[in-house]
């Protein structure tokens, strides 16, 4: 699978290439709105870890910074929309991300998600009626994940193996991020790695928490996801730049201050009141962790997820 991933980051820095020298990727953030108002596409994925982009979006803050957003779905993680000028923004992985970088793609980490943390409805989940009731039992069993060689799958096979697991005989399935859940309450996998708000769907319909990947060792306290622009966007336009970090820090800010999260978290997702008050509480970060990002793309490497280590202080937008 790994080799369809770096087959893929191939032809965007071929992509790359072919687009450097044409202005698309220069002034990629569109025509104006108004006077002295920047359009911004954004693609992101409609999950707890970005509710500051809701909430800023929804409240009025990107427009005061002079931002006019459109917040899209398909865009989300997606690498070569991003390069090729359809969006000026993107939500993403961390592991997407260092892949890309490593590969050449020039891209730039310029805001935090969230950062891995235990008891917070994140890992591997089953249902009662699997039987599966320790990690070792997963051996030989289909776990869910929503791409090769992301996240999930890097979570999961770390922390699986610190427990003595040998995933080389666990059956990574991937499926779309939405869906995971739907299939694990019908049996069709035997475990899903999910995340809020599906696994808080999940648990409503009995599944628990197998494996917490943040409880400790290597991935504990690690970023997860974030927004990420081309370096060449960055550099023609810091501005907007400034002006979309600035709207999310405010948006952050106040949701770790009011605590308002889980009434906010319905107005984007599926979840019902009833299960967003199950929803755990998160801290939103206001900016990125380059330790832990840089040990994290150094665990990538020497799992085999990237095909080198990179200075991740390189890719992020106080260094572009």
């Amino acid at each position: 699978m790994f080799a369809v991933v770096n087959r893929r980051l191939r032809a965007v820095a071929l992509l790359v290439a072919a687009l450097a020298g044409l202005t698309v990727l220069t002034a990629c953030g569109g025509p104006p709105a108004q006077a002295g108002t920047m359009t911004l596409k954004v693609g992101v994925t409609p999950v707890g870890d970005f509710a500051p982009i809701y909430y800023a979006k929804e409240k009025g803050i990107f427009a005061r910074n002079g931002l006019d957003v459109t917040i899209d779905p398909k865009g989300a993680s997606e690498v070569p929309p991003l390069v090729s000028g359809d969006y000026q923004a993107v939500s993403m992985s961390w592991t997407t991300f260092v892949q890309a970088a490593a590969q050449g793609v020039p891209l730039r980490g310029v805001f935090p998600g969230i950062t891995g943390a235990p008891a917070t409805q994140t890992g591997i989940y089953v249902l009662p009626s699997s039987g599966i009731t320790n990690p070792k039992q997963l051996e030989g069993r289909t776990l869910a994940i929503n791409q090769p060689k992301a996240t999930f799958e890097l979570n999961s096979r770390v922390a699986l193996k610190n427990l003595g697991v040998d995933v080389d005989k666990v059956k990574f399935q991937v499926l779309p991020l939405s869906t995971i859940a739907d299939a694990l309450a019908a049996g069709k996998v035997d475990a899903a790695y999910l995340v809020p708000p599906f696994s808080t769907q999940a648990e409503a319909k009995q599944a628990g928490l197998l494996v917490d990947p943040y409880q400790g060792g290597a991935l504990a306290g690690t970023p997860v996801a974030g927004y990420m622009m081309t370096s060449q966007f960055v550099q023609a336009n810091p501005k907007a730049v400034t002006a979309f970090k600035a709207s999310l820090t405010q948006a952050a800010d106040e949701l770790n201050k009011s605590g308002s999260y889980r009434d906010f978290v319905t107005s984007y997702t599926q979840l019902t009141p009833e299960l967003a008050a199950k929803v755990p509480a998160y801290v939103f970060p206001t900016s990125i962790d380059v330790a832990k990002l840089q040990a994290e793309a150094d665990l990538m490497a020497a799992e085999g997820f990237a095909t080198k280590k990179i200075d991740i202080s390189q890719f992020l937008v106080a260094r572009s």
